[in-house]
Formats: structure tokens, sequence, C-alpha cells
């Protein structure tokens, strides 16, 4: 599937409450719309950068950067994928190069964190599990598990519904996820862990790009309608090496846990360059001393997988019951 078939095909997928829509395409009833085009965006210039990330992992390279310029916002990327994204009042327009990671995966991950944070909604990157009507949001940082887990607990009767990043809707008194795309990127000894489950459609098992070892899994039926759910509690993973224990589960105290999600925004440190800072150090309050944050801590090892997903079945369970 090339760039632009997958970018299209976000129009009929939910996408974090936002409709994306095209004139062949018209926009589905949702919280948002936003038009969906592609082509050449013009270069913005360096003076109108209002913020920069660079973060040089083990793998590659990644460099971040919003421009604000006239009527329009330029969002740059250059990582797996490189590209930008321009957001103005009549849309989103999209400029992606061919090789690498896809402009979607982006897209409905750090693009639209620019446009829904600065509609008021916290953006986390955090995978969404639902269950029974709850949702239950999922923190850490890349690198540590996070997909393996949360893809495991859907064999515990959750519904796996965002995948790296969550978009919080308040309505005054309790806070909401809406669904995004059924896929999430596995490291190749996860997908053959997975390999029998019936959770994803085997037949669409590929490589993420010929360069990067993940693969993209679709879920099958995860997602078939674009409804909020209520969120219950948020939880930080930590995987630890050399505990050989069973779960544990424990309260953060609010001080740490706002903390914690300051580190797990999607957009860094951009919301002072947005004039946003203010407001949603207040929101993320409101947030902790609305929710519950917890800490689970478990054994490392895709051998205890099943065992640690039980574990915190049975937790959650008694938690709501």
């Amino acid at each position: 599937m090339d760039n632009n078939t997958a970018l299209y095909s976000l129009c009929s997928v939910p996408l974090h409450g936002v409709s994306l829509f095209t004139d062949s395409k018209p926009a589905i009833k949702n919280k948002y719309a936003l038009r969906l085009s592609s082509g050449k965006v013009e270069s913005p210039s360096q003076e109108s950068a209002i913020w920069k990330l660079t973060d040089k992992g083990e793998r590659y390279k990644s460099v971040i950067e919003l421009h604000r310029e006239n009527d329009r916002q330029v969002l740059m990327i250059d990582c797996e994928g490189k590209g930008a994204f321009e957001f103005t009042e009549e849309g989103i327009k999209v400029d992606w190069h061919a090789n690498g990671t896809g402009p979607a995966h982006y897209l409905q991950t750090i693009g639209l964190s620019v446009f829904l944070e600065q509609k008021g909604h916290l953006c986390l990157h955090a995978n969404t599990l639902v269950k029974e009507g709850q949702a239950h949001l999922f923190l850490a940082p890349s690198r540590t598990g996070k997909s393996t887990l949360t893809t495991a607990l859907t064999h515990e009767g959750f519904t796996l519904t965002t995948d790296d990043m969550a978009a919080l809707f308040s309505d005054g008194n309790a806070f909401s996820v809406y669904p995004s795309w059924p896929k999430v990127r596995l490291w190749p000894d996860s997908t053959e862990y997975f390999a029998d489950s019936a959770s994803f459609d085997k037949t669409t098992v590929k490589k993420v790009h010929d360069r990067f070892a993940k693969n993209e899994i679709t879920f099958t039926g995860q997602m078939s309608e674009d409804k909020p759910a209520q969120i219950s509690a948020l939880y930080f993973l930590n995987r630890a090496e050399n505990y050989t224990g069973p779960v544990e589960i424990t309260r953060i105290a609010n001080s740490k846990a706002l903390i914690l999600l300051m580190q797990n925004s999607m957009l860094g440190d951009a919301y002072k360059a947005l004039g946003i800072d203010k407001q949603r150090v207040g929101s993320l309050a409101t947030l902790i001393n609305t929710l519950p944050v917890y800490e689970i801590k478990y054994p490392d090892g895709l051998e205890r997988l099943t065992e640690v997903c039980r574990q915190i079945n049975e937790w959650i369970s008694a938690k709501n019951g």
C-alpha cells in the first residue's frame, strides 16, 4: 500500500474523535472534522520555528519542528519517515517522502496531538484498553514493552482502542477517550509470540519499513464504533528486570503522577511555545485529582506474559467490581 492510499484510508477509521474527509469521502459524525489533502507543502522559514525536538536514540535520530507562519502551522518530521503536515483553516495537507514509515502513523499520533492539544485536549503517550465500557490507559516510554503487554491483555477480554497516543476529552466530571486506528507495532519476537492469536489479522502482518525491524499488526474487530469510553484509571508500566515476584499495583502520589504525565506527553516541551502550558498543567492537575494513577511492577520475559496479564486482569476486575 503506497503512502497516499494508506493516508486516505484514515478517512474511514476512528481517529481520536477527529473525522478526516475529502470531496469523495464525506465526514462522518464526530467531535471534530478536518479536510485531508496531499501535495507540496511550502517549506517554512527557519525564523518561523517555535519548537524543535531532537532525539538521538539507539536506532535512529529524530528531528521534529513546529513552525507558525501567517495563517498556518507546519509540523516537520525527520525520523523513521520524513515529511510535513500543514494545518490551516481549510484542514490538513500532507507532504511525505516515499521511503520509511508512512504518514498515517505520524498523523494519528503526533500530528493530531498538535491539533487536539490546541483544542484543550490532553494527548498522552499511552495505549488504551477498554473492558465493560471502561477505558484503562497504560503509559510507558518507547521500547519498554507497552504494545506487547497491551496486546497480550486483549486475550483477557480487553479491547485495544488506541496505540501510542490517547487524547483525553473532559466533560467537567469525567475524562473519556475516543478510539483510533486498529493497529499496533511489535518487535519480531513479540510478533512470533502472538502468531496464533485470534486478536489480529495475520494476513496484514508487515514490516513497518525495510530499515526498521518492527511489524505492523492490524487487529480484527477491535473498534466497530467511534464512541468514547470513560477512563477508569491510568497505569504506568514498570517492567522490572531480574524481578520474579507477582505483579504489584500501587497508587502513585499526585505529585509524582503529575511529573510522570508531563514526561509522557505527546509533544514534549512544545506547550509553552504553543501558549498553552499554564492551562495544560491545570488540566493535568484536574486529571490526577479526578482519576487514580497506579504503577504496575511486573517481571520481564515473554514466558511470564500470560500470568502477568492474568494478574493484572484480576486486580482490575476486583477494583471495578
